[in-house]
């Protein structure tokens, strides 16, 4: 008889606690270190743990050591671990695994392979939101105390790989950054007198199309902030266009290595086309004139996002329009630093590509162990 004949499928907050988040008062919370970490939602998360940016003296609802802390809205689902006591604001849940009856990191790693059908359950037009009721209702397989900790201990050397490799590709990024600073300073003030004006002095812009396309039949990608790879290039999309379909929403293709910047949501973030491609109205594209490289000019760019948010209207969200697009400013250092650069940047991003190789490696092998250590119905076993 398999040993999943003894597991019970049960309610999640039948067998953990379960606390919403609940915003406390704005006088309450500071960056100053007084009171216990103040936690917002999934922008506060980390690979495995939280980031502690705010810290609140009066806090509403806590969390603890070990509580799993669960994204309920933009995005629903995503997961942290808490390191200690914490306040947890209204985008947040805690759900705690009860002393002889469940081990976190089994729960943890449930809820992760659940992920996609927790973000199906998220109801909301303006953005997706799940309830205490829904997080509570959610099913999960409960093996015996020993065994969910049996294959916790497996799941967490799988992940422990996918960390490792994250972590390698946050370091080249690092390198990336200091590279760009000790070459050029700071671009916004400028410490190095280099020539200075709007982007658009130097490129030609190229904005989306008025319209989202009702079809996606054909092969030229189309990209929106999903796809994009945040000063890398951005290559494909799941979704593709026909000459015809692009015509209909009067786009534009925006040609390879054009530089593709956010102006809605998330500003600032940028990268570079790999192919030729058509970009949804959240984002930007500039095509770079002879005095300057794309490569440079994404990294500069980048930098600038206290410019943008200053200069962005905010009704819900901050947004650029295309004279704010246009009219950031950038330095421009001589063209053959800039390509200098631009050839640093490329051995850097053929390492990363080494990494991202093992880590969808390390993520296929984790997804595989999930699906047979987590679901009932795989009749696999061995931990």
């Amino acid at each position: 008889m398999s040993k999943y004949n003894e597991w019970k499928i049960v309610k999640l907050g039948d067998v953990c606690n379960i606390t919403m988040g609940q915003s406390p008062e704005s006088s309450t919370y500071n960056s100053e270190g007084n009171g216990i970490p103040f936690y917002q939602g999934n922008a506060d998360f980390g690979i495995l743990y939280p980031n502690t940016r705010l810290y609140c003296s009066k806090p509403e609802k806590l969390a603890y050591s070990n509580d799993i802390l669960m994204s309920v809205r933009a995005p629903v689902g995503a997961l942290n671990i808490s390191e200690s006591t914490c306040c947890i604001g209204r985008g947040l849940s805690a759900i705690a695994a009860i002393e002889d009856l469940t081990y976190y990191k089994y729960i943890y790693y449930n809820l992760i392979f659940q992920n996609k059908f927790i973000q199906s359950l998220g109801v909301g037009s303006t953005f997706k939101a799940i309830s205490g009721k829904v997080i509570y209702n959610l099913q999960v397989p409960l093996p015996s105390l020993s065994t969910q900790r049996q294959i916790a201990t497996t799941l967490d050397k799988a992940s422990e790989l996918i960390s490792l490799r994250k972590k390698q590709l946050e370091e080249l990024d690092k390198l990336a950054e200091s590279v760009f600073f000790d070459m050029f300073g700071d671009p916004v003030k400028n410490e190095r007198g280099w020539e200075k004006d709007a982007i658009i002095k130097y490129t030609e812009c190229i904005v989306p199309g008025r319209d989202k396309p009702k079809s996606f039949t054909g092969n030229i990608p189309w990209i929106t902030t999903a796809e994009l790879n945040h000063l890398g290039f951005t290559y494909n999309s799941d979704k593709g266009l026909t000459e015809n379909e692009i015509k209909l929403v009067k786009a534009k293709v925006i040609p390879r290595n054009s530089v593709i910047i956010t102006c809605v949501g998330d500003l600032g973030v940028v990268s570079i086309a790999a192919n030729d491609m058509v970009i949804n109205q959240q984002l930007h594209a500039f095509i770079c004139k002879e005095k300057v490289n794309n490569i440079y000019i994404s990294f500069c760019l980048s930098k600038t996002k206290s410019y943008m948010y200053k200069m962005a209207s905010s009704t819900t969200v901050p947004y650029m329009n295309k004279s704010i697009c246009n009219s950031i400013p950038v330095i421009i250092p001589p063209l053959p630093l800039q390509q200098h650069f631009a050839a640093i940047i490329e051995k850097i991003e053929q390492q990363k590509a080494e990494v991202r190789k093992a880590l969808k490696e390390s993520e296929d092998l984790f997804q595989k162990l999930m699906r047979d250590l987590l679901n009932p119905q795989s009749g696999k076993m061995e931990v």
